[in-house]
């Protein structure tokens, strides 16, 4: 007869070891699998992609925008003044038709027409384009760079500031918004 050489369960019993291991990493995968379940949902919740789509204007936005401009046109001949495509003085035009009162903060679709004036001179500017932008919120019209991942969205720049009881200027809000968006544009950085 061979002495036994040891008296402990797991020697003596090799099967049971192996399948408390086998259960052990069962257990450890479907901890994982859940967690995994878990993180997915929150994330899905979280709705990291915003749906968001670039696309061209299309005919009727390219109207109605064209009739904006004439709207805004035709204030300032009522200053005495045509809108040139000169920042500096279509700028100076657009702030007195808000200095003298010929804009009220009630009329949102005037307000948003200087937007389109004023988003003609950055683009102009910064060498942006108007595109429609679509996400989660709806749709608008905005400014895009062609090579970079830049969105203005200017017609409604004006329009939120003035309602609400701002009183910037056109000016600093134009200069603000060329210092703090050509850094972020193809060779951007080596502008003055």
């Amino acid at each position: 007869m061979v002495p036994q050489l040891s008296t402990t369960d797991r020697d003596s019993q090799p099967h049971n070891a192996i399948r408390s291991h086998y259960l052990a990493n069962q257990v450890g995968k479907l901890c994982l699998l859940g967690l995994l379940a878990v993180y997915s949902t929150l994330s899905a919740g979280q709705d990291t992609d915003l749906g968001v789509r670039i696309e061209p204007l299309t005919a009727i936005d390219q109207q109605f925008m064209s009739d904006q401009r004439v709207r805004v046109e035709q204030l300032a001949n009522r200053l005495g003044r045509n809108l040139s495509g000169q920042a500096i003085r279509d700028i100076d035009t657009l702030q007195r038709l808000l200095d003298d009162g010929l804009v009220p903060s009630t009329d949102t679709l005037t307000l948003q027409a200087m937007g389109v004036v004023f988003g003609d001179l950055l683009g102009s500017h910064l060498d942006m384009s108007w595109i429609v932008y679509r996400d989660n919120a709806g749709r608008s019209r905005a400014l895009s760079h062609r090579d970079a991942d830049v969105t203005l969205f200017p017609m409604t720049m004006i329009s939120r500031r003035y309602q609400n009881g701002s009183t910037r200027r056109l000016q600093s809000l134009y200069d603000e918004t060329v210092a703090q968006t050509q850094p972020h544009l193809p060779g951007g950085r080596w502008l003055p």
